[in-house]
């Protein structure tokens, strides 16, 4: 993407959040996620760190499958 390509897309994206100020739902003035916070506040601490622990896993398991895909791509012979 060039400079120009890159300028013209963040204004679009700028142009379309000042145009669509609901679309990302409920916001405080710096953009954190007003909703995604009300339903984590409504876990307990446990389902918190049982959902951070489902998302670590998978992180954790696509981090290794990258490893493994590079690992085989540089022992593969071109062709």
């Amino acid at each position: 993407m060039t400079p120009e390509e890159q300028k013209a897309a963040e204004e679009e994206i700028i142009r379309f959040q000042q145009e669509n100020p609901d679309y990302w739902g409920d916001q405080d003035e710096n953009g954190v996620d007003l909703a995604h916070l009300r339903e984590n506040l409504m876990m307990t601490p446990a389902e918190r760190l049982d959902k951070h622990g489902v998302a670590f896993a998978f992180a954790m398991e696509l981090k290794d499958g990258i490893e493994r895909s590079r690992t085989t791509q540089k022992s593969s012979p071109s062709l």
